[in-house]
């Protein structure tokens, strides 16, 4: 995943220490806020994007959903390390696979 070098307008940007991945289910994933840090954009421009083209990936194979009620332990971890933005609630983790398909699909790829 730290393959991701490219500024939103094309231009080739400074590349930035690749993120720790944060181990999920047995895969390595970064949370919206580590991709928006590597690919050196604004805050929500990762999950804008994953929203855009939510219905073209698959839970548990490009993604994972945290709930937090349910992975309260572990999102408190990841906030504390600055993984995740202090507001989030749900968290949404992104596989290698799911990277590549935010990338790939359309004109305006993260």
């Amino acid at each position: 995943m730290s393959d991701a070098s490219d500024l939103p307008d094309g231009q080739a940007g400074p590349r930035s220490k690749p993120p720790r991945p944060i181990r999920f289910r047995g895969r390595d994933t970064l949370s919206l806020r580590q991709l928006d840090e590597l690919n050196q954009v604004p805050k929500g421009t990762t999950f804008r994007r994953f929203k855009a083209v939510r219905s073209s990936l698959t839970e548990d194979r490009d993604f994972f959903r945290l709930d937090a009620a349910e992975h309260a332990a572990l999102l408190q971890r990841l906030r504390a390390q600055g993984r995740i933005y202090p507001g989030s609630v749900h968290v949404v983790l992104i596989t290698e696979s799911g990277y590549r398909r935010l990338r790939g699909i359309g004109p305006s790829g993260c």
